[in-house]
């Protein structure tokens, strides 16, 4: 066996290089889709399989040098002898090498051995954005901008070291159990400065995301992620793309020169400032959308939420006070109450001042007409005579105040509200 065939390549992620070492453990050549469980490659051993893609085949290993979980992604087998594609599986390393952003899977290493070229990558737990939409519907609008607002974030991480990913579609758009959001599959990646991979004017991208300039034959910007972004964010809330088309013409003819519907026909609870954003983003003109991921991210939370890491849904322990009197009060359960409990009372009012429960105040008696005045009183020189004996004053009883007759079974209630 020619010994130079049997060696290892590796790339040190530090500086983008590959590096030739000694061979590890022979290993003989095998289709990437048929690796079993159990399976070595270097030192990682073949756990399962987790999917394939256009651009390789994804498995779950174990490294057992340092002990922790993998991926190990395997350029396709009918791919390895072309040229092309070789090119554009190395760019995709080297554009994860290069960053180190919390929202970008981490790239540990490049390895080019028999069984094919092999990229090492973080292991995460989760799903794509895709198979979200597809087992779960649309999100609502506050949960699609905690999602973009991760996303934006790592974009921002990948346009500030020059490299583009020009395929930023729901299926390179990873939930991680943990409710993290990281992007994956550089495998398309132009890297400003290089021309990587393919010239200019050449279409990079799925049609159903691609921008318009890359339509044209105008080479892709960091506006043309901030496109196919604004793209990925209509279908998260609307759960179908703005352009839907049975051939690739009618989708290249759409995407370059159709007005695409507003969300809110789709998603009718939408807030029209979110609606304004995402309009912007997909922009025919790239001078016309906004100029980098960091204003799309701006424009975004200033209209639909609060970032992220504030945003949580698990800021709040489930224990605490704050939260178990929220949940067992809502606000709208509480608002409700409170009306009630007025109606009820302005009905116990109306009842009781129609049977008279509640005292009316006295009636003042009308005043006495005005008396003429007293005559004066003429002294006359008594009449010698017998005496009549004086009459003794008649006292005057007043007149008792009026009182409705109740029923008696009445009269208790109404001493008890302060009747007579």
């Amino acid at each position: 066996m020619d010994p130079e065939k049997n060696t290892e390549r590796q790339m040190d992620t530090a500086d983008g290089r590959l590096r030739r070492t000694e061979p590890a453990t022979p290993v003989k050549v095998l289709a990437a889709s048929a690796l079993e469980p159990g399976t070595e490659i270097g030192c990682y051993t073949i756990v399962s399989r987790l999917g394939e893609g256009g651009m390789g085949v994804v498995y779950k290993a174990r490294d057992r040098s340092l002990e922790r979980t993998v991926a190990l992604k395997f350029l396709p087998s009918h791919l390895y002898h072309n040229p092309a594609f070789m090119q554009r599986f190395r760019t995709e390393a080297r554009a994860q090498a290069r960053l180190h952003s919390p929202n970008v899977v981490t790239l540990f290493q490049l390895l080019e051995i028999p069984a094919g070229l092999v990229l090492v990558m973080e292991y995460v737990e989760g799903r794509t954005l895709e198979q979200h939409i597809r087992e779960n519907g649309p999100l609502d609008a506050e949960e699609a901008v905690r999602v973009f607002d991760q996303a934006l974030r790592g974009v921002e991480s990948a346009h500030a070291m020059g490299i583009i990913h020009c395929d930023l579609k729901p299926n390179n758009i990873f939930l991680t159990r943990s409710g993290g959001v990281k992007l994956m599959d550089f495998g398309i990646a132009r890297i400003l400065g290089h021309g990587e991979p393919g010239n200019v004017g050449a279409v990079i991208g799925t049609l159903l995301y691609i921008a318009p300039e890359q339509l044209n034959g105008r080479q892709a910007d960091f506006r043309s992620d901030v496109y196919t972004l604004g793209i990925s964010l209509f279908e998260a809330i609307t759960g179908r793309l703005p352009f839907e088309r049975k051939t690739h013409y009618g989708l290249m003819h759409a995407h370059a020169v159709e007005r695409p519907p507003s969300p809110r026909i789709y998603q009718h609870n939408l807030p029209a400032q979110i609606e304004a954003v995402i309009l912007k983003a997909v922009e025919k003109d790239p001078g016309r959308r906004f100029q980098t991921a960091a204003a799309f991210r701006v424009a975004l939370l200033s209209h639909g939420g609060k970032p992220a890491a504030r945003a949580s849904r698990h800021a709040t322990s489930p224990g605490s006070a704050g939260t178990l009197l929220a949940r067992a009060f809502p606000p709208r359960q509480i608002v409700a109450s409170a009306g009630f409990d007025l109606a009820l009372l302005a009905a116990i009012i109306s009842l009781a001042l129609w049977l008279g429960f509640v005292p009316v105040p006295p009636v003042p008696a009308p005043a006495s007409p005005p008396q003429s005045a007293v005559p004066p009183v003429i002294h006359t020189p008594a009449i010698a005579g017998p005496q009549s004996p004086p009459q003794p004053a008649v006292p005057v009883r007043p007149a008792a105040p009026f009182s409705p007759r109740l029923p008696g079974k009445y009269r208790l209630l109404q001493r008890v509200w302060g009747g007579s």
